[in-house]
Formats: C-alpha cells, sequence, structure tokens
C-alpha cells in the first residue's frame, strides 16, 4: 500500500464498454387490474441514469475522479438523453460511436410502497463494434492510471478493442460469459498470457464461466470474485486466496453493483493502493449501493468513511 495515495481529483480512469440508459417509472401499489391479475402502478415519479459501463463512469465521477467513457450508442431519443447526462457531468469526457442501431434501454419499474423492482422492460438492438472505427476517429492516449472494460455482451467488446486498449494501460475487466473466449490465450501481445489484468466475475459468471473449464481463471494475474452478501474472494498471481467477508444488509436492489465493484476497485489502484485494500473498500461499496432503491451511485462520504475504515483494519 502506498504511503502517499493520489488524491481522487488526480486519478484519471478510461472505461471502455457497453452503455446503456436505465430509465425508472415509480409509483404506489394499492390494487389489482380489473383486466388481468397485475398491479396497478400510480406513477409518482420518471426519472434516467447512465447505466452499464455509464453507471461504472458514473460511479467514478461521483467520487470527484476524471473519466472518459468510450462506447457506442443510437442515435434516438434514448442516445439524446444518454449524452445530456454525460454533458451534464463535468467529470466526465465521453466518445461514443453512432452504431447504426437503437441505443439500449432498461426501463424498471418500482413500487414506492415496498421500494422493489415490480418489472423491468429492456429494449435493445446488439450491435458488434466494429474496433478499426477507433482509428478512424481520434481516440487520445491519454494518461491514464487504469484502463475499466465494462462487458455487458451487448457488441461493445472484442478481441480487438482488448488489444487496442491494452496500450493504454492495465484493464480491470467485469466479464459477461458469452465473451469468455475473447479473455484468454492471448500469449505473445505482452508479458502476460492476457490482455486483462485484473477479472471480477460474479458467482453464477465465475460458475459459467468454469463449467467446461475448471483452470479457466488460473490464466489470470488477479481475480476478484464477487460473492453476494457473502463478499468476496480475491485470488492474487501467487494463486493464494483472501477471503473478504460482508456485513449483512437489506437488499433492495442488485442493479449496478458489479459496476460499484470496478469503479471503486480502479479508483482506489489509481490512488496506489493494493488490491486487497481495493478489494475490501470495494466490497463495502457495494455492500451500500445494494441497500438503495434504483442503480445508485457512492457517495464521497461513504468511500472515504469505507476508505479510512478499511486502511485502519490493516
Amino acid at each position: 500500500m502506498t504511503e502517499h495515495p493520489k488524491l481522487v481529483n488526480q486519478v484519471n480512469i478510461l472505461v471502455v464498454g457497453d452503455i446503456m440508459l436505465d430509465r425508472y417509472i415509480v409509483g404506489d401499489v394499492t390494487r389489482i387490474s380489473p383486466e388481468a391479475p397485475v398491479p396497478i402502478v400510480n406513477v409518482k415519479e420518471k426519472y434516467s441514469t447512465l447505466g452499464g459501463a455509464g453507471n461504472v463512469a458514473n460511479n467514478i465521477a461521483a467520487l470527484g475522479a476524471k473519466v472518459t467513457i468510450i462506447s457506442q450508442y443510437g442515435d434516438d431519443e434514448a442516445g439524446s438523453e444518454l449524452k445530456q447526462h454525460m454533458i451534464d457531468n463535468e467529470n466526465i469526457d465521453f466518445s461514443l460511436f453512432n452504431n447504426f442501431g437503437s441505443t439500449i434501454v432498461k426501463e424498471r419499474i418500482i413500487s414506492t410502497n415496498r421500494q422493489v423492482q415490480m418489472l423491468r422492460v429492456d429494449t435493445e438492438e446488439i450491435k458488434k463494434f466494429d474496433a478499426t472505427r477507433l482509428n478512424n476517429q481520434t481516440v487520445e492516449k491519454k494518461d491514464y492510471d487504469i484502463v475499466i472494460v465494462s462487458d455487458y455482451g451487448k457488441g461493445m467488446v472484442s478481441q480487438d478493442l482488448l488489444k487496442y486498449f491494452a496500450k493504454f494501460g492495465d484493464i480491470i475487466l467485469d466479464p459477461k460469459p458469452v465473451n469468455a473466449h475473447m479473455y484468454r490465450n492471448l500469449k505473445g501481445f505482452t508479458k502476460r498470457d492476457n490482455w486483462v489484468e485484473i477479472i471480477t466475475p460474479n458467482e453464477t459468471e465465475f460458475n459459467e464461466m468454469t463449467k467446461n473449464d475448471p483452470r479457466y481463471f488460473n490464466h489470470f494475474s488477479h481475480v476478484v470474485k464477487t460473492l453476494g452478501k457473502k463478499g468476496m474472494v480475491y485470488r492474487n498471481t501467487s494463486k493464494i486466496d483472501y477471503e473478504i467477508k460482508s456485513q449483512p444488509v437489506d437488499i433492495y436492489n442488485v442493479s449496478g453493483a458489479g459496476d460499484t465493484v470496478v469503479a471503486i476497485l480502479g479508483v482506489c489502484i489509481a490512488k496506489g493502493y493494493d488490491l486487497v485494500t481495493s478489494a475490501r473498500v470495494a466490497n463495502e461499496c457495494a455492500r451500500y449501493v445494494v441497500s438503495q432503491p434504483g442503480t445508485s451511485v457512492v457517495p464521497k462520504n461513504i468511500f472515504n468513511e469505507s476508505l479510512e475504515r478499511v486502511v485502519m483494519e490493516l
């Protein structure tokens, strides 16, 4: 662990991946529809936030760090709404490529009575991103502290994209099992076997990705497996496991918990902390966001309190 960590406002992170718009409809439920056995929601509020890779960027920016996001979107109303969210945030720079399709939207209906999600409606048109477009449009190789790749399996991430951005710095990858074949067996590009330095599967993703190859994750330098309410397990380059337990909390919504983990990992590592410390802070911050209704970011005070508490325990 560094004795002189960077200040958060000195941190500069690049986020690449699948961006989407998260919309919310919040209302009261007091009766069942006479037309079908479904609840009627009396709408009280509508709002939207950045989702997917955008939520990763939001979490980083909320702490006061600088973040650049590179993704693709559709030239539509949702795309304009998505871009406006980023324009309104002075800590987010962005380079969006029009994918000639529709912007991915996840719309959630939330009951105010119990602050629970009743239904999610997805609008998506998956378009594979042509990584050669990165060379056709200027993507600056700035002095990034870390690169975060947020793969939601919506077409942005490919081997060519990983190869391109690995030159910008070490990659933290939030994976999707459908793309597991892209992340390894890449000898010759770097001193490592892979372009990815740190991979952060949740328990379901870990099990799916090791189903046909139990040694799949042995090829990665650092593996942070998130276990929901049970915490995390971090495996380092020596294949030594560190168990990071989580305190009990009332869970309202797991949406965006994985985004929070990679965002906080990235910020802590960029500040100069080791991976065990960073993972412990990320675990505490993820514990906070799942206790909040809707996709949430970690406030500065929660992050600072978590970081101070973890550092004092070491």
